[in-house]
Parts: C-alpha cells; sequence; structure tokens
C-alpha cells in the first residue's frame, strides 16, 4: 500500500546509497549474503535491498567485460593474452577488452554461473551524486582540521574528527565510540607531532620539518599513510626519506612516547624490541630486534641509526613488569 514511500526513502537513505554505489563496476550478490554489519546499517536484510534495486532498475545483470573483470585480476589476464599470442600492456580494461574481442565464447565460458550485478544509467547516476557528497563533507571536514592544526588548536581538531566518524555509515576502527571519544590520546600525539622531533629525522630542515609535522598530523588523526595531499606538489624531504615515510616517522615517534610513558605508569620493568622480519629491514633495525631493554634505557623509536628505505617499523612489546 506505501510502496511509493518505500522507494522514496531508500533514495533517501545514505547506506541504502552506499551499497548501490558498491555496484558501479559490477559486484556480486554473495558478498552481502548473510552480512550482518549491512543488515544492522540498513534496517533491512542487504539482499533484499538488492531486489528492491532490482525491481527500481538501478541494478541489472552485469555485462561479459564486468564479468571478467570481477573474476580475474591482470596477473591472471596477462598469460590468457600471451597464450593466445595477444598484447600483454595496458590497463586493465584493454586487457580484458583484447580477450573478448578474440575469444569471446571462452571467456563467457570462464565467468558462467557468476552471479554479478552493476549499475544501470540511473543507477549509476544516483551512486555517483552520493559519493561526490560524501567527497564533499570530507573535504571540508579536512580543511576545518587542517586549520586548526595551523592555530595549534589540537583538542578541537580532533573532536571534528570524531564527529565526522560519528556520522559514517561505517565508522573507521573496532570498538570505537566516536560519539563519546577521548580527545586526550589524540592531543597528547599532535603536541608530540608538533613539538619534538625524532632524532631520524634531524638531517631535514626546520622549514621542511614544518610541512612535514602538518601532514603527519592529519595522517595522525585520519588514520591513513598518504601524505601527499597536504604537501606542495613539489615537496621534497631533502633526505634519504619520502614525504610518505618521514611523516610516518613522526607518527611512530608521538607512538613510542606515550607507550612508554604508559609503561612507566603501568610499572612495566622491562620491553622487548620488535623489528619486521622482512627484506625491507636494515641492519641496524636487525640488531636491536629481540632485545630487551629496561624501560629507562629503551633506545628511541624509530631508531636513529635505522637505514631503512621506508623508515624504521621498530615496535616495543611488554616484558617484565615490577
Amino acid at each position: 500500500m506505501f510502496g511509493w514511500l518505500r522507494k522514496k526513502d531508500w533514495r533517501n537513505s545514505p547506506a541504502h546509497l552506499l551499497l548501490l554505489s558498491k555496484f558501479r563496476s559490477g559486484d556480486s550478490t554473495d558478498r552481502y549474503r548473510g552480512a550482518e554489519y549491512w543488515e544492522t546499517v540498513l534496517k533491512e536484510k542487504p539482499l533484499k535491498v538488492i531486489e528492491q534495486f532490482l525491481k527500481e532498475g538501478v541494478l541489472e545483470p552485469a555485462g561479459l567485460q564486468e564479468l571478467v573483470d570481477y573474476k580475474f585480476k591482470v596477473s591472471d589476464l596477462k598469460p590468457m593474452l600471451k597464450e593466445r599470442g595477444l598484447k600483454i600492456s595496458g590497463r586493465k580494461e584493454e586487457l580484458i577488452q583484447r580477450l573478448i574481442e578474440n575469444d569471446e565464447q571462452s571467456m563467457r565460458d570462464a565467468t558462467k554461473g557468476l552471479d554479478i550485478y552493476r549499475c544501470t544509467k540511473e543507477g549509476m547516476r544516483l551512486a555517483e551524486h552520493y559519493l561526490e557528497g560524501e567527497k564533499a563533507k570530507r573535504d571540508a571536514a579536512e580543511r576545518d582540521v587542517v586549520d586548526l592544526l595551523v592555530r595549534k588548536e589540537f583538542s578541537k581538531a580532533v573532536r571534528i574528527v570524531a564527529q565526522y566518524e560519528t556520522y559514517q555509515i561505517f565508522p573507521r576502527g573496532l570498538g570505537i565510540d566516536w560519539k563519546d571519544y577521548d580527545v586526550e590520546p589524540g592531543v597528547e600525539s599532535l603536541k608530540i607531532i608538533f613539538e619534538r622531533t625524532p632524532e631520524i629525522l634531524k638531517d631535514i630542515e626546520e622549514d621542511r620539518l614544518d610541512k612535514l609535522r602538518l601532514s603527519a598530523a592529519m595522517m595522525q588523526l585520519w588514520g591513513i599513510n598518504i601524505a601527499g595531499r597536504w604537501l606542495p606538489d613539489d615537496f621534497e624531504t631533502g633526505s634519504r626519506l619520502d614525504s610518505d615515510a618521514a611523516c610516518r616517522m613522526f607518527v611512530f615517534y608521538a607512538a613510542h612516547l606515550r607507550n612508554m610513558a604508559g609503561y612507566k605508569e603501568a610499572r612495566v620493568k622491562t620491553v622487548e624490541v620488535s623489528s619486521v622480519d622482512d627484506g625491507n629491514t636494515c641492519a641496524e633495525c636487525q640488531k636491536i630486534g629481540g632485545k630487551k631493554y629496561k624501560v629507562e634505557s629503551v633506545p628511541e623509536l624509530p631508531y636513529a641509526k635505522c637505514t631503512c628505505d621506508i623508515g624504521c617499523r621498530c615496535t616495543t612489546i611488554v616484558g617484565d613488569f615490577q
């Protein structure tokens, strides 16, 4: 009786529009079968919503291009092209098109049985409009935070991020109560980032460090690993570390100092330095990896003697208590 109301409602529901946006390049309904986290935000089962999308013409069965794209990675496509004596360079969509043009039936056989759907033209319009609106909100929040960081209003900056996350359909982090978020740990980290410099970055000029501090603070607050968006396009650190790595060193340093303070408060007696066991770890970091230190004599982390191209990744693990 009230079907027209339901139709209107989902178009104004961010959760429903987010789900619709997942089908822009084609997606499987299997991904959403029994997905309780989606059911929680949609207030109904996701497969039921997808059925509604199909009935209302915003989703349709995917074409062969999307089916191949969904099933195969580029690393899968290149051997298939090589086997057929076809060119293996180009973007993924070009590789797929090349295979379809050369051997369409094989591609149909290879993707048979896949339950994949894509946005129709109207569905794409709705999804893109939603995503553009969400990007505008994120950009506005980031600009506000940058302005607050420049003015050293750290508490307000942390609260802006918490407020932004509160209104996300799937907020960042597990078990974080963004509605009642404790800003003090974030403020402490920001103070360290802006007021102190780890030894590993001592060879970088002060004016460059200031730019890196702002980007590192944004990385810390937003939980991301890329600093470039808040740095000038032609920015260079003037050291062996690139801007992303240098900013990570600030973030890791803040975490290290806060951890050390926490260990002392908890009466931890010793800690063990843990280094990453892979090909990117330098000899200096390997030397201290696995060693135990008294809390008051733990070497500064990130380790000043580190020569890793991606920066030091050493951390500490609690050992003995007093």
